[in-house]
Order: C-alpha cells, then structure tokens, then sequence
C-alpha cells in the first residue's frame, strides 16, 4: 500500500501555524494526507500545553497529529520533514517583514534554503477555511517556470480547480536564455497570427505535460509590465487561491526579485517547487 502523505506544519515564535493550518487541511483533504502540527520549543511539554500554545480548541485538534521536538527551529523544521518524508512544509509567514531577506535570524528563509519538498507560504489574516478553486502558475517561457507546471497541474486537477498559466514576459533585455526555452513573441500589445499561433502551441504542450487538468479548466492569461507586479495585479484583478513558483535555490540580494515580490505581496498563500541547478 502507498504510504499516506504528511503535510508538516511547525510553529514556534517564528514559525505561525493559526493561518497555515486552513491551508493545511485543504491540501489534506484533497491529496488523502494526514497533517502533522509540530512545536518546536527549547524544552518538551504536555499534550495540552500544546494545543494551548497552538492556540487551538479542543474540535480544531481533532484529525491533528501533533508533535514536539526541541532545537534550533529551521534545522528542526527540515531534520522532520526528511524523517517523515513530507509532501510539504506549510509555514505561516509574518506580515511586512522581508523574511527572505534578512539573514540568518529568519527560519522562514533557512527553511526554504534546506527544505526536501516544496514549501507553502501562507500569509497572516487567513480564515478559518481554504479551498482550492483557482491556481495562478505563473510562467516566463523558461524551462525552470515550466517545472512547477506538472505539479501545479496535478494539484489543480486534484482539487478539480482552474489552472490559469500567467505568462508575464519580461524584457526583451531579460527574455529566457535557457535551452528549450519558448517565450511569447514580441510586441504582444498588438493582435498578430504569431501570438495566436504561440498561445495553441503553448496550450499544447501544457496538455502534454499534464495530461490530468482537463481542457476546460486550463486558462492562458498575458500579464503586462514587470512580472512580480503582473502576477501581484492579477491576483488583486481576479483571485487566486494558490500561486505555484518553480525556484532556483538562490536568495542572494539580486536574485529571486519575482518571487519576493510575490511571497511578500500576495494575499493567497504560495507554494515554491525548488528545481536543482542545472550542471
């Protein structure tokens, strides 16, 4: 029999679990995952000393695994998600903080340097409630966006939500260099056939791809401007219960700008699929 996923969800003075444990129970209930609470403090304590600290009531423990380990907290966070062989970590971030800036101080950051899986990013404020209806996949043309694309795809499909790729080009002094890379053509702000022709090509390939997501349900959309603030723009224009970005693993101060700008910004959570560098 297949082993059933794990979803961790740590928390500790850095790490908040209230907003992402909604998003937690979604994902559960749509991948048949058990969800996994996990206190990291300097010391063990009592079953209900943690729900107390998780600030859950008794109904909202109930279908929880929870758990404790002592250490510091991103080590921990990626020590256990190694152990448990976890689908995702589910963090809840802090609001107006640049949490993948600043240095060492910040788990949210360690962790997404270390972490075996993809991580999910919730942003503080969330209901009580999440379901997925719409994944927003951003997409560049660049193989490394078209990574995140069978996984985004698998969830939607799962979730029987819309997936909508949002290609924000960047500028012509920015296009994709990458091997296999297939960008919209140029000067996009005027109906042509070459934009026609690249849009059936483009869909095709999505299919192709992820064969799951059912036609229907797929949606090409043309962001305009720069793309953190295209993706930021759509998702403020139209919703968006999850955005997917595939991820090189570098955090340096000039790199990874779209995917600050979006983990900062965005009021859905997002879900960050790392893709190995290439030799």
């Amino acid at each position: 029999m297949a082993a059933i996923p794990t979803l961790l969800v740590p928390f500790d003075g850095q790490l908040r679990s209230r907003a992402a444990l909604p998003v937690a129970r979604g994902l559960a209930a749509m991948m048949g995952a058990t969800v996994t609470l996990l206190h990291i403090g300097p010391q063990t304590i009592s079953a209900a000393a943690l729900v107390q600290r998780a600030g859950l009531a008794a109904e909202e423990a109930a279908g929880l695994i929870i758990d404790q380990a002592t250490g510091a907290p991103a080590r921990v966070v990626i020590r256990e998600a190694l152990a448990r062989n976890a689908a995702f970590i589910i963090l809840g971030r802090a609001g107006g903080e640049d949490e993948l800036s600043r240095a060492a101080q910040s788990a949210v950051r360690e962790v997404l340097l270390g972490a075996p899986c993809p991580v999910v990013l919730v942003p503080p404020g969330g209901g009580r409630d999440w379901a997925l209806h719409q994944l927003i996949l951003p997409h560049d043309g660049a193989p490394t966006s078209a990574a995140a694309f069978a996984p985004a795809a698998e969830l939607a499909a799962r979730a029987g939500a819309k997936l909508v790729i949002l290609h924000a080009p960047p500028s012509d002094a920015e296009r994709p260099t990458e091997p296999g890379s297939f960008a919209a053509p140029r000067y996009l702000d005027h109906p042509h056939q070459e934009w026609a022709s690249w849009t059936r090509e483009f869909l095709h390939r999505a299919r192709c791809a992820c064969p799951l997501i059912e036609t229907g349900s797929l949606r090409l959309v043309l962001g305009h401007g720069e793309p953190g603030a295209a993706i930021l723009d759509f998702l403020q224009r139209n919703g968006g219960d999850l955005v997917a970005l595939a991820w090189h693993g570098r955090l340096e101060p000039a790199r990874a700008q779209t995917m600050r700008q979006v983990v900062l910004g965005a009021p859905c959570p997002v879900i960050i699929f790392r893709v190995p560098p290439k030799d």
